[in-house]
């Protein structure tokens, strides 16, 4: 597997700061231009407190995607998110052309496509970086790692934890299904396996790490003072994830609430407030993008936000699907995420004459919107929401109904629900409480990227047909009216170029 050793995005921030106040035997003199390790070590031993720094070029391609970013729909972990919910029923695409076409036809999942290979080089990325940072600063056997080092060494297992789960969800089907199926190479500071190692050996990484993760923030808060670097909380909600897919529902219910504690829930005017900010209450972990880190028409927002300058407000809207919309209450405030709205369109004054000639102004969103759509005159500067603690409310609710705990998992399912709608009342039980909390949990993530690993953990059957607004082509032609979690179509085929430069993994490798 051709996984580049890289070097830190970060290291040259914290060389720079540190230029003023450090000796000149500090500083590299390669012809390369390129930090040493020797370097590395002593400036962060020296100054632990930089080690943060080193974390800012992971926190950047997990956004971004890199340098593996070669078009529109590339850009880092949003576009996976919004490739992911167009393989579900959700998103309605009537205007089924362009980029996001592909996957929303469920025919986008070969080797020899850029979508494969995009998204195994940019999660595979950012693992490395990942490595690298891991190996600096991993404490020698029978030590723990110094309090200086422990933010920075938790956040790195974190992401590293949140690459794979997402590399063995888009390349298997669930631990459930077969925990010895084969899933994605491992790659760590210390060990490269590089065949399709099983999904039960990538899952235990996956859970050493997040634990570690955990451990290390613990207690930490937000402890770079905002919501961006990896706190507790996240890795509280990753945890939780995680834990959904081994079926330990009892812990994913503990992790899911102490994910909670991270926030609080939104008010009305923040859930009509564009979801484009990390100040949201319910934010836990996101990226902020300025200027200088915008990916302008690749960005998030370009590609959903009805009513901005990119290709939504062209015409390549995205949808809510009918069914789902039907399922939400009048007096929900999620409600007035969805129909054409003309406040909203004022700055740039979008034609929305296909979906009125259709009849499709009702399935507009207006959830996501971005800050220039606002008036605040940044276009494409909107932050990208990662992980909500609303999320985590229905986690918590769909683990404590596994874990045989109807009314705690009643408790969760109405604390959240008043807040969206003061008159919601549940006096459900077993499969239709059940039932209750996985749509509630639809509606609520709504192009969030939640839920293609619902679908597939649950094996639910995805019905297009019963909503009106799916495109024609994508439904008829491509046959993706109805299917399961589990089709063969909701997992990739490894990249072509890994095929033929990993002797350790061959066509008969591949899956179907």
């Amino acid at each position: 597997m051709k996984i580049k050793n890289l070097i830190y995005k970060g290291l040259a921030v914290v060389a720079i700061a540190l230029t003023a106040s450090c000796s000149e035997d500090y500083l590299e003199k390669s012809p390369e231009g390129l930090i040493s390790e020797g370097t590395v070590s002593g400036v962060l031993e020296q100054y632990p407190e930089n080690t943060m720094s080193l974390l800012a070029g992971v926190q950047k391609a997990l956004y971004d995607g890199d340098k593996f970013t070669t078009q529109h729909d590339e850009g880092g972990i949003a576009a996976m998110k919004l490739v992911s919910d167009l393989n579900c029923e959700d998103v309605a695409y009537f205007y089924d052309q362009h980029y996001f076409c592909w996957d929303y036809q469920l025919d986008n999942r070969l080797g020899s496509y850029r979508r494969a290979g995009s998204m195994w080089n940019q999660l595979y990325n950012v693992i490395q970086m990942c490595n690298e940072i891991i190996a600096k600063l991993k404490p020698a056997e029978g030590e723990e790692v110094s309090e200086g080092f422990a933010a920075a060494y938790g956040e790195a297992h974190g992401l590293r934890a949140y690459a794979y789960f997402w590399l063995i969800n888009l390349w298997q089907h669930p631990y459930s299904v077969n925990p010895e199926a084969p899933g994605v190479p491992i790659k760590t500071e210390e060990v490269y396996r590089p065949e399709r190692c099983s999904v039960k050996d990538v899952y235990a990484l996956i859970l050493e790490d997040i634990d570690i993760a955990y451990k290390c923030l613990e207690g930490r808060g937000y402890h770079s003072g905002d919501k961006v670097s990896m706190s507790e909380y996240a890795a509280a909600a990753i945890y939780a994830n995680v834990l959904m897919f081994t079926g330990d529902y009892e812990n994913a219910a503990k992790y899911a609430e102490l994910a909670i504690a991270g926030g609080s829930l939104n008010s009305e005017e923040e859930m009509l407030s564009g979801f484009n900010s990390l100040d949201m209450s319910e934010v836990i972990w996101g990226y902020n993008v300025i200027n200088e880190t915008s990916m302008f028409y690749a960005s998030q927002m370009a590609h959903i936000d009805a009513y901005c300058i990119g290709y939504a407000g062209m015409g390549f809207k995205k949808l809510i699907a009918s069914d789902l919309l039907s399922h939400i209450d009048e007096n929900d405030i999620r409600r007035q995420w969805f129909g054409y709205n003309p406040q909203y369109n004022t700055v740039y004054e979008n034609s929305f004459a296909v979906e009125n000639y259709y009849g499709l102004t009702d399935y507009i969103q207006n959830k996501f919107r971005d800050v220039s759509t606002m008036g605040k005159g940044e276009t494409f500067n909107s932050a990208v929401i990662y992980t909500r603690i609303a999320e985590m409310f229905f986690v918590a609710a769909e683990a404590y109904y596994l874990a045989g705990n109807e009314a705690a998992a009643k408790e969760m399912l109405k604390q959240i629900m008043v807040s969206r709608n003061p008159a919601y009342t549940c006096d459900l039980s077993g499969e239709e409480l059940y039932n209750e909390i996985c749509i509630q949990k639809r509606i609520e993530t709504w192009l969030e990227g939640c839920r293609y690993f619902d679908a597939k953990r649950r094996n639910e059957t995805m019905d297009r047909n019963a909503s009106e607004n799916h495109s024609y082509t994508a439904v008829v032609y491509f046959n993706t009216g109805e299917y399961t979690g589990h089709d063969y179509r909701m997992i990739y085929r490894i990249p072509q170029k890994e095929l033929e430069t990993n002797t350790s993994i061959g066509p008969e490798d591949d899956n179907e």
